[in-house]
């Protein structure tokens, strides 16, 4: 006899959803910076494609219902938003508000995969 399947929430798609954004968005800086490598001081595409590669293989996993994907997105989005926060104190005055946007959507995700009653029901029976 197979358990039954409860149901994907809202939450845990819109956080999947959050991630395959911030996987096509990484994907296109990484196709710049892959066109630019000749122009830039630092190379950083083939970083970026990575991280979209594991945004998006993530997001893909958090719609099937895997735990290991919950921290994965989690960790990212972590890491993510630490980053912002240094990048806030160590970059350029016009990155302020992109770098404390960049932070408050990373919280907004970890708060999506953790938060909500839904998605801790749905991972505790996953």
């Amino acid at each position: 006899m197979e358990g039954t399947r409860q149901e994907l929430p809202f939450v845990v798609m819109l956080a999947s959803l959050f991630g395959f954004a911030k996987a096509a968005f990484l994907g296109f800086m990484g196709i710049i910076g892959l066109v630019s490598w000749d122009d830039v001081t630092e190379p950083w595409g083939i970083g970026a494609l990575v991280l979209a590669a594991l945004f998006a293989i993530a997001s893909y996993a958090l719609l099937r219902g895997s735990r290991v994907a919950r921290m994965v997105l989690g960790a990212l989005a972590v890491a993510g938003g630490v980053i912002a926060l240094i990048y806030v104190f160590v970059g350029p005055t016009s990155a302020i508000l992109p770098s404390l946007f960049t932070a408050a959507l990373a919280a907004v995700l970890i708060w999506l995969l953790y938060g909500p009653r839904a998605a801790q029901e749905y991972f505790a029976t996953a």
